[in-house]
């Protein structure tokens, strides 16, 4: 048996940012979400969740995708999460609502999610 030829293996696509988004936002959630797999779609009008599938909408990312998905991703979980919690004050406290987003504002807001929850935490004590 041959292998393929080389000109027939492509390689993968590169990941948009509202993918790597995505993947940031589920690695920031926790490691239930990690067995969840995502997809993309332009038939896709909002976020949803199917089993240990997500699906999302192939758009641009933006401040309210991120919050649609944080909201389908913390229902799929079955469980009140802190995390998304944080993740959504900072959200709305360092993501610009209309327009367009970066990865590097999407890392900034999740710098600025993790000490949400160290200012919860020590105002809990």
């Amino acid at each position: 048996k041959r292998a393929p030829p080389a000109e027939q293996k492509r390689p993968p696509a590169a990941r948009t940012d509202a993918q790597q988004a995505a993947a940031k936002l589920l690695a920031f959630v926790g490691a239930e979400s990690r067995s969840l797999r995502l997809h993309f779609s332009a038939l896709v009008a909002v976020p949803f969740a199917h089993g240990a599938h997500v699906f999302m909408p192939a758009t641009a990312l933006d401040r309210g995708l991120l919050l649609r998905l944080l909201a389908t991703l913390q229902k799929r979980l079955g469980r009140f999460d802190d995390k998304c919690v944080h993740a959504t004050q900072a959200f709305f406290e360092t993501l610009p609502a209309h327009g367009g987003l970066s990865l590097p504002q999407l890392d900034a807001a999740l710098s600025r999610a993790k000490q949400v929850g160290v200012e919860s935490r020590a105002f809990e004590r």
